[in-house]
């Protein structure tokens, strides 16, 4: 751990609310890292054995060492916690924390230094190498992306990480804490919806808009829904390409099954898988779980051919908008509109029937 430096004069006396703190001035204690891998539906936690926050669950992560860069330590403290290297870790948001009274398991106060201030860097990986084990700083567990146990973790986590996890990030989030308990906070994230709105609107699209937490399954959605009237449909959406790297965005009603060979035959695609999450956010703009055919208006290289399900063409249909938090409700007819006018009209299949 570093030296800590000398207080600032906007820490004395401690603060307890965002206002008190000139956060233009604000300089930090230590830097530290979380590295959230998921893969699969699920994300790596672990249970911390020592340090500030023991007991606690959280993502692997831990203080910079002299020298190392952000990422550097970020995946150092992944491998030396859990035994795994992240893979395709990305730089989500900034945390900074300012405690009333300096943790005990920072270390003792100095008569120089009043409270502790943290700031973590917060990555998340599409997946990782090796075999997760615990040792003894962490014991690992593979979590449901929908059953994250919020309850274990510090009070802050269930702010920001839904955030993160929805795909609204980068984020920048400021706590005030005494002890475990959390004072005040001021939380910022970028929404990649809004110029989303911002086309309905130009386009004179009306919709109506339902919040929930982060879903990422069919049945999880469908417990966070509002009643449906008759006509509505809510979508499940495949991102595929073939050996060629042609890419296909199919969106169908959340119960049809799929058969990605008869798929592919169908679209004259041959074999079809589903495109990495890289792929996915470098052409269509969206996190892996928030895939949604509005998205399209993110591919303006036209890469990618939209295919809807001949069924979605009638009525009203429900659809993310480029978040996993959020669910508009658009008139069918609006909604092939709005893709027609992005350069995706999309080609219709009956789903039916072969």
């Amino acid at each position: 751990m570093s030296e800590p430096k000398p207080h600032d004069s906007s820490a004395t006396p401690p603060a307890r609310t965002v206002q008190d703190l000139d956060w233009e001035g604000w300089v930090p204690h230590d830097v530290a890292t979380l590295m959230f891998v998921i893969r699969g539906g699920e994300v790596l936690l672990i249970r911390k054995l020592r340090g500030l926050g023991a007991g606690k669950i959280n993502a692997p992560g831990g203080r910079l060492e002299p020298g190392e860069t952000l990422l550097e330590a970020a995946l150092r403290e992944t491998r030396e916690e859990v035994g795994v290297d992240p893979v395709g870790a990305r730089l989500r948001g900034r945390l900074r924390f300012a405690f009333v009274s300096r943790p005990t398991a920072v270390g003792p106060a100095t008569p120089d230094d009043i409270g502790y201030r943290l700031e973590c860097h917060v990555f998340s990986a599409d997946g990782c190498e090796g075999v997760v084990a615990e040792t003894d700083e962490a014991i690992p567990m593979w979590v449901p992306l929908g059953e994250i146990p919020y309850g274990e973790m510090w009070a802050d986590d269930r702010l920001w990480l839904p955030l993160m996890l929805s795909g609204r990030a980068p984020f920048d989030g400021r706590f005030v804490f005494e002890g475990e308990a959390m004072l005040d906070v001021a939380l910022d994230a970028f929404d990649p919806a809004a110029p989303l709105l911002a086309e309905l609107a130009r386009l004179g699209i009306d919709y109506a808009a339902h919040a929930h937490p982060p879903v990422f399954t069919v049945p999880e959605a469908k417990r966070h829904r509002p009643v449906e009237a008759p006509g509505e449909h809510h979508t499940k959406n495949l991102f595929l390409r073939n050996k060629k790297g042609k890419m296909w965005l199919v969106t169908l009603d959340e119960d049809r099954p799929v058969d990605l060979k008869d798929l592919g035959a169908r679209l004259g695609a041959g074999n079809l898988s589903f495109g990495s999450a890289e792929r996915l956010r470098r052409y269509l703009g969206v996190e892996p779980g928030s895939v949604t055919p509005l998205a399209v208006m993110n591919d303006t290289g036209g890469e990618v051919t939209l295919v809807l399900d001949r069924a979605l063409a009638e009525g009203h249909v429900w659809c993310h908008p480029l978040t996993n938090d959020r669910t508009l409700r658009l008139a069918s007819a609006d909604l092939v509109r709005f893709l027609a006018a992005t350069g995706h009209a999309p080609q219709l299949l009956d789903f039916g029937e072969r």
